[in-house]
């Protein structure tokens, strides 16, 4: 079964995204916060991909986008390859580069309220299952 996680710290707001991916036949393990996920970066890197979340708790003086910090430890210190879709509200053209420079393609970077059936499209087409 293909594994996805997702870093993501309102599970309330993902809940039924996750439920409808695990339908899909996706294994989804979540994590919340930037803590949860150092602690748990050998299962998050051994997933076939990763949707992520930009703005995380704790949101630390000067880097609110834990996110992109996260994404740029997993390219650089683990060698993460792996297909990435971001879900987020953060609309900033800088962001989006950064996100871009790190890996990200565009089509992959999902504005938050995001509707279930982008959501699903988006993550076959990165994983290349479509």
């Amino acid at each position: 079964m293909t594994k996805i996680a997702w870093i993501e710290d309102d599970y309330d707001e993902i809940s039924s995204l996750v439920r409808l991916l695990e339908l899909d036949g996706y294994i989804i393990p979540r994590y919340r916060t930037r803590q949860d996920v150092e602690k748990s970066m050998e299962e998050i890197v051994s997933c076939d991909g990763l949707i992520l979340d930009i703005i995380l708790p704790p949101i630390e003086e000067g880097n609110p986008h834990q996110g992109i910090s996260i994404l740029k430890i997993l390219r650089e210190k683990y060698d993460y390859n792996k297909p990435v879709v971001v879900c987020t509200v953060v609309r900033a053209p800088a962001i989006i580069e950064s996100l871009n420079k790190l890996g990200v393609p565009n089509g992959n970077i999902l504005h938050k309220p995001v509707r279930p059936s982008v959501l699903a499209l988006t993550v076959k087409k990165a994983l290349g299952l479509q």
